[in-house]
């Protein structure tokens, strides 16, 4: 079980201020992701740590962000990525 907040892993090397902060595979804390101050995305640089539950994106985040939200709430990963934004909404999003 990965440590609180760790809910991402990335993707591929990604570097903070010139700087190697993570390889691919390491565990990457929620805010780096989903804080205010948050620079990576999710699909370009991080994945959802199997098993993480991750809080409902925007309406306006990007599909990647949608699909990593289905993924973690049950969808299929192949069939989330074939998703539209506006599909993975209206099956996941908040229900008026």
């Amino acid at each position: 079980m990965a440590p609180l907040g760790y809910k991402f892993r990335a993707v591929r090397p990604i570097l903070v201020n010139g700087a190697l902060a993570y390889n691919p595979g390491d565990l990457v804390h929620e805010d780096a992701v989903t804080g205010p101050d948050a620079t990576l995305a999710v699909g370009d640089d991080v994945e959802p740590v199997a098993g993480a539950v991750l809080d409902a994106p925007a309406k306006n985040a990007s599909q990647a962000a949608w699909a990593a939200y289905a993924v973690s709430r049950g969808a299929d990963r192949d069939a989330a990525a074939g998703m539209s934004r506006a599909e993975l909404v209206n099956a996941f999003g908040p229900q008026p």
